[in-house]
């Protein structure tokens, strides 16, 4: 999908039949991709700017009731299968966990939200006024929610926007949310570090992850689909048994295949770019991940086609640290807003008008001590 100029300001502090030869146009829109997601640059030749750069999070120990290690785990050379032990951004699917409630549901925001640049005194969000910046990760290489212009090197998407229109409400003007780029496996340990005070990177909320960090209400419903070479015979996840599907480490999409009763192979990658890279040179059957990134891949190149039904429901949320609920329902209050004066429809229009069939508009569920 085109990129349009994102709202973010510089400065401060992403063995099937080979699907042939690909035509110049796109070729060059994935040496592009290539170019964003593993050199890093913002214009091919030039140094990404310093809030887009890839976060390097500090080592966090998992919570006791986490189960698991921050880490990410390291694909084998050999095989691209993940290593046993699973980062902590790897959990179950979100109806496997247990304890947790109803995992998208969130604290209930103020009646009223703070007036934009007088935040409440001794809270986290004056802090953050304080600062002069609200610090987001977002993904860097997956359109239509999170990439970088490769012509003026700013982060633009759907994500974007939403972390732009949370500045917004803190600050009173633009110009106040530093980005800094993630992959799918660096989203929880980002927050758990305190590198940053929110993740808007299509990240599914489930009891797992709950166990680590607080999430924000739904803004975004998906589904889980393959995609494969418009010449496969693979028609969904059950005739990939045995086959290599790619998909990126740190998502909940690891487990559904490690899951599949067709036992395809996992094949992970730290960026869902470098599966379309994979997908093309032939070197693995297929894609899965949300159907809306998937479609963004098929725009991209038209000899890949999305295939087989829904695998598993997604709903996305804003990740944000534990220990401020404060923020939680400040982010709360702002989701609303944007679902309520139309933003989120103008969003949709914007980034994704061709996704069918049309996007489920989330309603936000509260917790009832919220």
């Amino acid at each position: 999908m085109p990129l349009a100029r994102g709202a973010a300001r510089r400065g401060g502090t992403g063995r099937s039949r080979r699907a042939g030869r690909l035509p110049r146009g796109v070729a060059v829109a994935v040496a592009v991709l290539l170019a964003l997601a593993g050199t890093g640059c913002a214009t091919v030749g030039a140094g990404l700017p310093a809030q887009a750069r890839p976060l390097v999070t500090t080592a966090v120990s998992p919570s006791p009731s986490a189960g698991g290690t921050s880490g990410a785990a390291a694909p084998s050379p050999a095989s691209g299968t993940p290593s046993p032990g699973v980062e902590a951004g790897v959990p179950a699917p979100a109806d496997s966990g247990e304890g947790c409630g109803d995992p998208q549901a969130s604290l209930r925001p103020p009646a009223v939200l703070p007036t934009p640049g007088a935040m409440p005194a001794g809270t986290f969000l004056a802090a953050i006024q304080q600062r002069g910046y609200l610090r987001a990760a977002v993904l860097a290489d997956v359109p239509p929610f999170g990439s970088i212009n490769p012509f003026d090197g700013q982060f633009a998407g759907f994500d974007v926007d939403l972390a732009n229109r949370i500045g917004r409400a803190i600050f009173g003007t633009d110009g106040h949310v530093r980005f800094r780029a993630t992959t799918y496996a660096e989203r929880i340990p980002a927050l758990l570090a305190g590198d940053v005070d929110i993740v808007v990177a299509t990240m599914t909320t489930n009891c797992e992850r709950r166990r680590q960090i607080d999430f924000s209400t739904v803004y975004w419903y998906e589904t889980q689909r393959v995609l494969v070479p418009v010449d496969s015979p693979y028609r969904g996840l059950d005739d990939l048994g045995g086959r290599p599907v790619c998909t990126a480490a740190g998502t909940t999409s690891v487990e559904v295949l490690r899951r599949a009763a067709s036992h395809p192979v996992p094949r992970t990658v730290p960026n869902i770019a470098d599966c379309l890279v994979l997908l093309q040179s032939g070197r693995v059957a297929a894609i899965t991940t949300t159907s809306a990134i998937l479609a963004g891949m098929a725009a991209q190149d038209p000899r890949v086609r999305l295939v087989g039904p829904g695998l598993s429901d997604e709903p996305d949320a804003i990740g944000v640290a534990r220990g401020h609920p404060e923020l939680t329902r400040f982010v709360n209050g702002v989701l609303a807003e944007v679902l309520r004066d139309g933003t989120w429809a103008a969003l949709v229009q914007r980034w994704l008008p061709a996704l069918s069939p049309p996007p489920t508009v989330p309603v936000p569920r509260y917790a009832e001590d919220g």
